[in-house]
């Protein structure tokens, strides 16, 4: 290292779901923009998401959840981490659009003690987090010249497969669906950018779910955009 050269901060694990649907042939994604004083891109439009909690690495003690993800496409160090990185995206999008990726569990109630108000919203509703129609879309690293640094796994999944009604706890302003060509007219970030055109080549190419796809790992180096597949 050169001197004076500081140490990249260590990303932190996030997780990122792009909730689309299609209607009159033409394909929408679901977006809402952060605020102004947040401190990670702050005014910009973005896909629900956020951290992965503690409390995300717990849930393998009361809920069954396969996976239908390899740990080393999503580069995880075990199940268990994947599995946390799932929840956290499943997490997020109820906390910040009151929609769950979830199935209905009569059962939740009483097995399940208080984890925080997010989850408390599933175990009240009766539903269970599901994986089932949640796919791996692709991976970011923030650039090691930001202080504020992710590892943010970005996922899919239809919007027909939720539960709730979109709503804003307040974290996204101006929730709501966008036509996916129109969401790139948008104060959007590169990441935004290159996830979106890959959904529009794959949705083109009629490989959106193909099983052979590869996954990119997107950040930058050298101030340009750099991408690695795999």
């Amino acid at each position: 290292m050169k001197k004076n050269e500081t140490i990249p901060t260590k990303p932190r694990d996030a997780a990122s779901v792009i909730i689309y649907k299609k209607k009159n042939k033409k394909y929408y994604v679901l977006m809402g923009k952060r605020s102004i004083k947040s401190k990670f891109m702050p005014s910009i439009y973005v896909f629900p998401g956020g951290a992965v909690d503690k409390v995300d690495y717990q849930l393998k003690n009361f809920f069954n959840l396969p996976i239908n993800i390899n740990k080393n496409k999503i580069k995880t160090r075990s199940d268990n981490h994947t599995r946390a990185i799932m929840l956290a995206g499943v997490r997020e999008t109820a906390e910040e659009c009151n929609l769950f990726l979830a199935k209905r569990n009569i059962d939740n109630k009483n097995k399940i003690p208080f984890l925080n108000n997010s989850w408390d919203k599933f175990l009240k509703n009766s539903l269970s987090p599901c994986f089932d129609n949640l796919f791996y879309f692709g991976r970011a690293i923030t650039p090691t010249y930001l202080r504020i640094r992710f590892h943010a796994r970005f996922f899919i999944a239809n919007y027909e497969n939720f539960i709730g009604t979109i709503k804003s706890n307040g974290e996204l302003d101006d929730l709501g669906w966008i036509e996916i060509n129109k969401a790139k007219l948008l104060p959007i970030a590169d990441v935004t950018e290159f996830l979106i055109d890959r959904l529009i080549n794959l949705k083109e190419n009629k490989k959106l779910f193909d099983k052979k796809n590869s996954y990119p790992m997107f950040t930058r180096k050298n101030n340009k955009e750099w991408v690695k597949w795999d």
